[in-house]
Parts: C-alpha cells; structure tokens; sequence
C-alpha cells in the first residue's frame, strides 16, 4: 500500500510540471546556501587547526601592545608597538621556557626592478628556523648567524606583490639598502605571511632605528610544562617587570579557540540567513500543497468511495510534500558543493589562502537531505490533514 501512495504522489507531482520546479527552488536555494557555507567554514577551521598543528601546541606568543591579531601565525599583531631586550630576557627565565625567540616587524619601502612597494619586513634571529616549522625553506638556504644583508622571502612576494619573479640572488633595496635573497620560504598559506620579506633581527633594527625594540616572542616551552601554566607565569612577570599590561600572552591553543569561536559565529550567521530562504521555500511547499488538494478533491472522493481511509489520503500528499523537499535537497547539495569548490578555486588562485580546503562530510550531506525532506514533510502536513478531513460525497460532487 505504501508503494501505490508513493506512486500516486511521484505522479502528482510529475502532473505539475513546471509549476512543482518552481516550488522545488525555494527548497534548493535555501539548501545550497547552507551547504556551501558550513563545507567553506568547516574546511577553513580544519585549515586553521592543521596550521596550528604544525606550529606547535606546546607554543606562546608574546606579543607587544594589547591587540592580539590573527594576521598570521609568524607575524605580529601590533606593528608600531614594542617590547625591548630586558623583557625577552624575563620571558627565558621562566621556569617551563625552553627557548624564546625575538621577532620584529616593520611594514618597508621594497623596491625591486624599479617598483617601490610596500612590504611586511621581519626581522628575526636565525635560531628561529629551527624551532619555528612554519619557517620551511623551499630554495636556497636559511639565515646564519654571520649574515647581515640577506633576506629570506615568501612565495607571493615577487608573483603578487611586484608582478614579477623574484628568484635566488637577486637584489631588493630595502629602506634604502641592498639586501641579497638567499631563499625562499614555503607556502604558509597567509597572504601576510606569503608576502613578507625576512631579514636579521639587527638589520631590522637598523634599518627602521628601533635598536632594542622587539614586536613579539615566539616561546617553546618544555614537555613537562603545561603552555597555559607557563603563559600565566610569563604574564604574571612581565607585567611586574614593566609595570603596566602592555602586551599579550596568548597560547596557540588559545588562538585557535578564538578563532573557531569567530568561524562559529560566522557560520551560525550565515546559516540562520539561510534558514529564511528554507521556510519561504517551506510556504511555498504549502501554497502548493493546498492547490493541489483543491485540484484533486473528486479524485480524493473516489478513493474514499472504494475504500481509502483518512490516512492514505494524508499519507499521499506527505509523500508529495516530502518528495518536493528532498528534491530540492538534492539539488541544493549539487549546487551547494559546487560553489564551495568554486570558491575555494578562486580563494587559493587569487587571494593566496592555499590552506583553504572545503570540508565535504558524510554527516552534512545526510543531515541536509533530512533537513530538505523533513522540512518538505512538514509544509504538508496542513494540506494532507484537510485532504483528509474531506466529506467524500462533497468531494465526488466538486467540479
């Protein structure tokens, strides 16, 4: 019996033709859209935690001023602000410290091949190559301690920023000085990142006056040590040692929270923007609904005339209602799947955020499907129950 009430609700629907497309839109629209958004968000915090993962859990950062920043795992998140020598030196006596690396950043006048650009120059120790992986060298060589006007670059910043190839021992005139590229680091996958320029921690100093001044530390912290105890630690005695909270403590455990709390944020946003286009799509299963019941009431009267109970009836319209909700869910996640790889194409081609893969999960597609057919299922409920409830001599007596 339910075979035949499916059969009879395909061939409802069939008979509509375009008028059932029509109503299947709103479903897909609304589907697509959250589809795309939460494999896009799922695929960047997945991104986000494997970037993290490479750094290192068992990491902090110091940073100076009082704004944290996400504008990359290498870089600092107040440009401008400083802390100076004494405080790296408060930071290594921490009980928990294994080593702590000081790091500049200034944003340069790079020229190259007669274009002058603005450009993230970091100055940093060499040391940090060996315990920061993000620092991965593609060509050429990392920084020693004898060099003084070399320059290790990031992948972007000939291709994007200068509009042409910047390769092993070509010359960048940085703030006025000659400074030789020695090597190429590996994609990080941020655009900051990527397109920065990092030289000696002393040539940075020179170079922009700020002799002393450091913009952040990069601490590893030793195995038996909780980062957070050790974070505590560091913040309690900075901030003994200069008097006022005029930097930042963070672990990378903490960052990455933060930055899953803002993609949630993000995300329950864009889904509840979505969730509107599914209940207009849900009235417009209804409105359907109710005119197909209008224009099947005598066939209604004849099948409770032979025989059909209250239930078949409804069952019939639910399977229609519900049919139209699943085939808009079907397509919603077609659609939905390719605009997030679309997406993602253009996001890694154009904006450099290689890291940025779309998350695709057995549990979205399955949760969407159900989502699209319970919501169809539901916008008939109304319409299948005054199918039901409907007198069959009136109902045969309808033109």
């Amino acid at each position: 019996m339910l075979l035949d009430e499916f059969i009879l609700a395909l061939r409802n629907i069939k008979e509509k033709g375009a008028r059932s497309w029509l109503t299947i839109i709103g479903i897909f629209i609304g589907i697509a859209a959250v589809v795309a958004l939460i494999s896009l968000t799922q695929g960047l915090s997945q991104s986000v935690e494997s970037e993290f993962e490479q750094a290192g859990t068992d990491t902090i950062t110091v940073m100076a001023g009082r704004s944290s920043g996400t504008g990359g795992i290498g870089m600092v998140g107040a440009v401008g602000s400083y802390i100076d020598e004494d405080s790296v030196d408060t930071i290594k006596n921490v009980r928990g410290v294994d080593n702590a690396e000081p790091m500049t950043m200034e944003f340069g006048q790079v020229k190259y091949r007669g274009t002058t650009e603005r450009v993230p120059v970091v100055g940093v120790e060499p040391e940090l190559f060996e315990i920061f992986p993000q620092y991965s060298v593609e060509e050429g060589r990392k920084l020693r301690d004898n060099d003084r006007f070399s320059a290790v670059i990031g992948p972007k910043v000939g291709s994007d920023v200068f509009d042409d190839e910047i390769g092993l021992r070509n010359n960048l005139d940085i703030e006025g000085n000659a400074i030789r590229v020695v090597g190429i680091l590996e994609s990080m996958g941020n655009p900051t990142d990527d397109r920065s320029v990092t030289i000696p921690l002393d040539t940075a100093q020179d170079m922009f006056n700020a002799q002393g001044k450091i913009s952040m530390v990069y601490v590893s912290v030793h195995d038996s040590y909780e980062p957070s105890e050790v974070a505590e630690e560091i913040e309690e005695q900075l901030e003994d040692e200069r008097g006022e909270k005029d930097f930042s403590v963070q672990t990378m455990e903490q960052i990455l929270d933060a930055v899953n709390n803002i993609l949630s944020m993000v995300q329950a946003l864009f889904v509840g923007v979505a969730a509107i286009s599914l209940f207009v799509g849900g009235v417009g299963i209804m409105s359907t609904m109710y005119t197909s019941v209008l224009e099947k009431t005598k066939d209604i009267g004849i099948m409770k005339a032979v025989g059909a109970r209250n239930s078949d009836v409804m069952k019939i319209f639910l399977f229609e209602s519900g049919l139209l909700g699943l085939t808009g869910g079907v397509l919603g996640v077609i659609i939905g799947l390719s605009i997030a790889k679309g997406a993602e194409y253009v996001i890694q081609e154009f904006y450099g955020l290689g890291m940025l893969e779309v998350a695709v999960t057995p549990e979205l597609i399955i949760g969407a499907l159900g989502f699209s057919f319970v919501v169809g299922t539901l916008s008939g409920v109304l319409p299948a129950r005054s199918a039901a409830k409907l007198d069959p001599v009136d109902a045969l007596r309808s033109e």
